[in-house]
């Protein structure tokens, strides 16, 4: 029985250890960004559009896509909720629940909250729009409510008015939205509602891996913790700078894929120029994985990755070693991707960060 209970949660636990080492390490610092909002509330479309075609599939793959993507910074993850709007038959135009309260970041949790099979209601924007506002208006710090669905309203009220009344009253709150399908009624509601809401809209077609929503997040939702290089010429931080990806199973900055590869030399080359002609700042590699295999080989391989990143500055570009920390942080912001998903290599990538 104590073999069965050891082998059935050591992956767990071992998971849990991983991320208390990379948070509260005092020698890591995360990045040289802080959270622009404290807390994000997804409010996800269920209602009879999204049954068509796959479309809540492809809603589960941008949640995945959603979850690795999250920006790990200086202070740390934000407070990340979850409800959703026409989830149930016969419940009318109110059909709105939160079925994950705004709370630290677990993305376990977080996709595993999303119902496996589900019954279809109405669509009602608005009262989903109304059940939010309702949820984050005791929080503390500025909120993003990130509605990703088809945009349709079936209620006869207009999610738009109820937005800017929301924001009227609640200074702290804005509205992003993520269309799916291109319906054109969606994409009016949609727009407006990222207008009046203070945020922006985005059409996710196309988006078909992370990349797309992580560049959202470093522009959105965080902010620089310091002042950027005195250079005017250097980037400063790591949200200035692209990331080295790697190809699937490789530690080696040079990729099979020619695009990856040109944007990876491009960023070797960015980041060793600004160290060349900035003799004051040293460079922090971050490596992350993509969460397949155990915590301890996620963290190696993110260790490897990084090594590999500082190898070639030292190598190639004749960077001093003192001038490089290696921070590896494994799986801490990856999920394990499904098989339905597809290949993505914004999980395997090291971040350049700046410091004095």
């Amino acid at each position: 029985m104590g073999l069965f209970f050891r082998d059935r949660y050591r992956p767990r636990l071992m998971a849990y250890l991983t991320l208390i080492v990379v948070l509260f390490s005092p020698g890591l610092i995360l990045a040289d960004d802080c959270r622009r909002v404290s807390n994000i509330l997804v409010l996800f479309d269920a209602s009879g559009f999204m049954k068509q075609k796959g479309r809540y599939e492809f809603l589960m793959q941008q949640m995945h896509f959603f979850s690795r993507a999250m920006p790990l910074t200086k202070d740390g993850f934000f407070n990340v909720g979850l409800r959703h709007y026409g989830l149930k038959v016969g419940m009318g135009c109110e059909n709105t629940e939160s079925i994950l309260a705004v709370r630290p970041w677990d993305p376990e949790r977080f996709i595993n909250s999303f119902p496996k099979t589900v019954s279809y209601g109405v669509s009602s924007l608005a009262a989903g729009i109304r059940g939010a506002a309702d949820e984050v208006s005791g929080l503390q710090g500025k909120t993003a409510v990130v509605v990703i669905g088809g945009g349709l309203e079936s209620c006869k009220t207009d999610p738009i008015n109820v937005v800017e009344q929301v924001c009227a009253n609640n200074p702290d709150v804005e509205f992003h939205t993520f269309q799916i399908g291109n319906d054109i009624d969606g994409r009016y509601w949609l727009s407006g509602i990222a207008t009046k809401g203070r945020g922006t809209y985005n059409s996710t077609d196309g988006w078909n891996s992370s990349a797309p929503w992580y560049a959202w997040m470093k522009r959105y939702l965080v902010v620089p913790c310091a002042p950027a290089a005195p250079a005017p010429s250097a980037p400063g931080t790591a949200q200035a700078l692209a990331p080295v990806t790697f190809d699937y199973k490789s530690v080696s900055v040079k990729s099979k894929n020619p695009q990856a590869d040109a944007a990876n030399r491009a960023a070797l080359a960015a980041v060793s120029q600004t160290l060349l002609t900035n003799p004051a700042l040293r460079v922090v590699l971050h490596g992350f994985s993509d969460g397949k295999g155990s915590p301890e080989v996620n963290l190696k391989v993110s260790q490897q990755r990084a090594e590999a990143v500082a190898h070639y500055l030292i190598s190639t570009y004749k960077i001093a070693p003192s001038r490089i920390t290696v921070t590896p942080h494994g799986m801490v912001q990856s999920l394990t991707q499904p098989s339905a998903v597809p290949d993505d290599r914004m999980s395997r990538r090291v971040e350049f960060e700046l410091r004095q």
